[in-house]
């Protein structure tokens, strides 16, 4: 008997072995989109709630292809999951606007999930832009990687949390920014940070929730923020403004129905220095009126910048 039931489980684990080797769906969906691109039509790949196991980058060209209603599972040791750029396939003058949409990602944070980028050494212009609706990025390095020539970017409901860092702006990025847009969803449960943004571009935040990441924001370039920002007190500031040479400096807008909350907060004994850091006198900080917990040992701001509220009072925290 137990000898029979050895057997059955070395047949059971050879062929899920089997199963999961055939599940590698890269190959598959990689040769479907390069199909696309080779007849330079727009195309639209609906997986019907299908569930992928990817083991290698799918490259996906923004000017030609919609994706929709998948969950992928992300299975490479390096680089990322979906690397959307026009890198290889130059620009097109009749671009098709096209989106995720209905998109689950899975994955582990020695890899990144969504990374959008278009380097070009003559320096174009270029609106890598693709817009994401209804997207779910889980358990990354870096959920969405906003790199060079991406500007204009509108996302609805996206989702990134489990990760590392929720978005990152790489350092160096350039042509990029200008209004980047997102609109509702959530940036959440992220060990290292909400948002890195580490290029002095342009994000706006319309009815998006930052919820319990280690801390929420570092920014280098104009944010304007509506919606609700919420963690517990940590020793650290939950919002850093940085500064870059030559360019405006890190800052942050909210909105006046936006909230803060510091759950756990006791103002009486805080244990954070501040809730926002500055490292320059011309940072700005406008907060809405509903706050709690936007303070700390030195104050609710640390360093040169300024802060003040919608009336244009200073603050009374």
């Amino acid at each position: 008997m137990i000898y029979y039931r050895n057997v059955l489980f070395a047949l059971c684990f050879v062929s899920s072995l089997h199963t999961a080797k055939a599940a590698d769906d890269s190959s598959t969906l990689q040769d479907q989109l390069d199909v696309c691109y080779a007849k330079k039509s727009n195309c639209v790949i609906d997986l019907h709630g299908a569930k992928k196991v990817l083991s290698k980058t799918l490259k996906i060209n923004p000017e030609l292809v919609t994706i929709r209603d998948a969950i992928f599972e992300c299975r490479m040791n390096n680089g990322a999951c979906f690397y959307i750029s026009e890198e290889g396939y130059g620009h097109r003058s009749d671009a098709t606007i096209n989106k995720l949409e209905h998109i689950t990602l899975f994955g582990n944070k020695s890899i990144d999930g969504i990374v959008m980028n278009y380097t070009n050494p003559r320096d174009y212009v270029t609106n890598a832009a693709f817009t994401l609706s209804s997207v779910s990025i889980q358990g990354f390095n870096h959920g969405l990687v906003l790199g060079s020539g991406v500007w204009g970017v509108d996302m609805f409901n996206v989702i990134i949390g489990g990760g590392n860092t929720g978005i990152f702006v790489p350092p160096g990025t350039k042509n990029a920014g200008e209004r980047n847009t997102f609109v509702g969803g959530a940036i959440y449960n992220n060990a290292i940070v909400g948002l890195d943004e580490e290029s002095n571009i342009e994000l706006d935040f319309q009815g998006t929730s930052f919820d319990y990441n280690n801390q929420q924001m570092f920014l280098n370039g104009p944010t304007d923020f509506t919606g609700h920002l919420e963690n517990s007190e940590s020793t650290k500031p939950e919002i850093v403004l940085n500064a870059l040479p030559g360019v405006a400096a890190g800052s942050l807008y909210m909105s006046a129905g936006s909230t803060i909350t510091v759950n756990g907060w006791n103002p009486k004994a805080p244990k954070q220095p501040c809730y926002v850091e500055t490292k320059v006198s011309w940072s700005n900080v406008k907060l809405p009126a509903t706050v709690y917990g936007f303070g700390g040992t030195i104050g609710g701001l640390c360093g040169p910048g300024k802060v003040v509220t919608w009336d244009g009072e200073a603050p009374k925290f």
